[in-house]
């Protein structure tokens, strides 16, 4: 799969999402741990689900040449070259799809925002941000991390996106099954989160 083709499948499925959402449909599905879903965590589920089979398996854990291209992109952005910091950008992220790790996507999410940020456009740099972390979390979620999960939460916190926050949280906390340790960690990330929204809201 191109990364043309993956990007437009990712951004098809985030505005089926969003349509969902504004409709207030009344979607219901099992969570993994047998529990219903309804509403705007039931429309993230299975966004989730449908994009996991459009997620290319990878080919590599090679951190080299997504590593490159994002250095090129701040390389870019501290000369306020933006067209080629964009284009390195999207070399990143093409690289970074070949790659079988969450940390890639994570990486290249972040420097979307970045992009965005240095162009006083953060909100226009939501949806490719967005897209990365959902491939970073479908991803954490193949490789069984916990830690990835828990990566994938705190970006959706910066994004706002609560719902892919909650999502997110709910894999991880699954993923930390077995481990005192890493479940302590995903209810601190939980409480974190919780009152960065309770602060944002006031």
């Amino acid at each position: 799969m191109t990364f043309n083709r993956f990007a437009m499948m990712a951004s098809f499925l985030g505005a089926c999402g969003v349509a969902l959402l504004s409709q207030g449909g009344a979607l219901t599905i099992a969570s993994h741990d047998g529990a219903a879903l309804s509403g705007p965590s039931a429309a993230a589920h299975a966004e989730l689900e449908q994009l996991e089979s459009a997620v290319p398996a990878g080919r590599t854990r090679n951190d080299q040449l997504w590593k490159a291209h994002l250095d090129l992109v701040e390389t870019e952005l501290a000369a306020g070259h933006v067209d080629a910091a964009v284009r390195a950008w999207h070399d990143a992220y093409g690289a970074a799809l070949h790659t079988r790790s969450w940390e890639s996507m994570i990486a290249v999410g972040d420097a979307f925002m970045e992009i965005g940020r240095a162009t006083s456009t953060p909100r226009g740099a939501h949806m490719n941000a967005r897209d990365a972390y959902l491939t970073a979390l479908i991803r954490a979620q193949r490789n069984h991390s916990a830690e990835g999960a828990l990566r994938s939460a705190q970006a959706f916190g910066e994004l706002g996106e609560r719902v892919l926050v909650e999502q997110s949280l709910h894999i991880a906390a699954q993923l930390a099954s077995g481990s005192d340790e890493m479940q302590q960690r995903v209810s601190e990330a939980r409480l974190r989160l919780e009152n960065r929204q309770t602060a944002a809201e006031f």
